[in-house]
């Protein structure tokens, strides 16, 4: 079982442990039996314990203080240590809506303690998935970038060997292909985008666990500069809307050094736009 699938366990046990925790005091009565409290410390200690090994160093302070609380803040352990502590000042003779029965009543001690660290966890599982995100779009990144290499090493064949010739855009298709597959596994060529402004496209490649689109696009004399840009826009704009689309990674390979300012054309539209990530590489 990986991180993510720790932590979607984890969230899920929130609201399990908050149910059971929910049914363990009437008004001025304990509605469960002790074998069944000892259950819930059990399983909310076990909860606890792998959370803290799971979750970032950072926010361990911030969730352990959810558990133990301090002197006026009572938090999940005094519930569970004295579920049923009557509160001192409790009068029976008087009508205080400021004082109630119980010491350590439920709803603020345990179930809005364990509602913030249900928060906490979903927050570790963003970051984690952001951080997985990144690490799969470099990657992509870098296999654009590697391209030249690999293009120059099978036109260096062994024993005499015909080379591996890349002569126009489905050649690189070709090459492209089989080191994503390698790499991805899950790699789904020519999947069409949804239409937009009454138009269609088709994305050159899916990967679909990652869900990242990778665009190719090979320079020649009439496909330089302004109309690979262009190209570009027109691609962002139309994948933004596909169901499948986080991320976006342009690779224009550029053997006759058409794009005059490569980095410019890198910078300039890539980044995060509208909230979709751009990855732009253009290598010769």
């Amino acid at each position: 079982m990986d991180a993510g699938e720790i932590l979607n366990e984890l969230i899920e046990q929130t609201a399990t442990l908050d149910e059971r925790a929910s049914r363990v005091q009437g008004d001025r009565e304990l509605l469960v039996d002790k074998a069944e409290i000892a259950s819930l410390v059990a399983d909310y200690q076990d909860f606890y314990a792998r959370a803290l090994q799971i979750l970032p160093p950072e926010l361990h302070d911030q969730f352990r203080d959810l558990y133990e609380g301090g002197f006026v803040i009572k938090r999940i352990k005094s519930f569970l240590e004295a579920p049923d502590s009557v509160e001192p000042m409790f009068n029976p003779e008087q009508d205080n809506p400021f004082i109630g029965y119980w010491q350590h009543p439920f709803e603020s001690t345990f179930h809005s303690s364990i509602l913030e660290q249900r928060q906490l966890l979903i927050l570790a599982k963003q970051a984690l998935t952001e951080s997985a995100s990144n690490l799969e779009v470099e990657l992509a990144e870098r296999i654009g970038r590697g391209l030249p290499q690999m293009i120059d090493a099978l036109q260096r064949r062994h024993a005499n060997r015909p080379p591996f010739e890349v002569n126009d855009e489905y050649d690189l298709q070709d090459l492209l292909e089989g080191v994503l597959r390698a790499v991805f596994g899950d790699v789904r060529p020519e999947d069409p985008s949804p239409s937009r402004a009454g138009g269609s496209s088709r994305v050159d490649f899916l990967l679909k666990e990652p869900q990242i689109i990778v665009e190719m696009k090979m320079t020649r004399p009439q496909l330089r500069d302004r109309e690979i840009g262009d190209e570009l826009i027109e691609d962002i704009e139309r994948y933004r809307s596909h169901p499948d689309c986080g991320a976006i990674v342009a690779i224009v390979y550029d053997p006759g050094h058409h794009v005059v300012n490569p980095r410019g054309l890198e910078s300039d539209l890539g980044g995060v736009r509208d909230g979709l990530k751009v990855r732009v590489v253009v290598t010769s």
